[in-house]
């Protein structure tokens, strides 16, 4: 009966180790995503002179999972409110389901304050900022991910061994 014990204990924090070095693995992606999601804002505003209800709409059907969820989310909220505070409110309602973490929370909320404030040359130059800022997390996400990766496994299955053997 403890072996049963001791093989789900070890079970479970294996899975959460591997689990901690999935969200490692998966941020670059999603702030990739999200730079890719900056960038065609920047063409649909700047180029296709595009409202920010046509963008969110075009973003919706044209981005993959995680983040058009968002932009479907944008467009389900009655646009009454500022838009600011819908952005804000969705993107933290969103965050859940993607890998990023606070830094590029409040990069993203920042720039939802600033989204549709500004003439169009305004607003491209604060896309770039924006665009400048996660690209500095990304490079960090690639760094400290492969490091944090290997550690997160091993965390994993070396505290379901020490919970074993301090049972036994």
């Amino acid at each position: 009966m403890q072996w049963i014990g001791a093989v789900i204990v070890l079970t479970v924090t294996t899975w959460v180790g591997f689990d901690m070095a999935s969200r490692f693995k998966r941020r670059p992606g999603h702030i990739r995503q999200w730079k890719n999601a900056l960038q065609m804002i920047e063409a649909e505003m700047v180029y296709g002179q595009s409202s920010l209800r046509e963008v969110c709409e075009n973003l919706s059907r044209q981005l993959p999972k995680p983040i058009n969820k968002f932009f479907e989310n944008m467009m389900k909220e009655e646009w009454c409110d500022e838009f600011s505070s819908l952005w804000s409110r969705n993107i933290k309602s969103h965050w859940s389901m993607n890998a990023m973490g606070k830094n590029e929370l409040e990069i993203l909320v920042q720039f939802g304050r600033t989204l549709g404030q500004h003439d169009l040359e305004q607003q491209q130059k604060q896309i770039q900022l924006t665009l400048h800022h996660l690209d500095r997390e990304l490079h960090e996400a690639i760094e400290v991910g492969d490091q944090y990766q290997k550690m997160a496994k091993g965390m994993g299955i070396l505290s379901g061994l020490l919970v074993i053997i301090l049972i036994m």
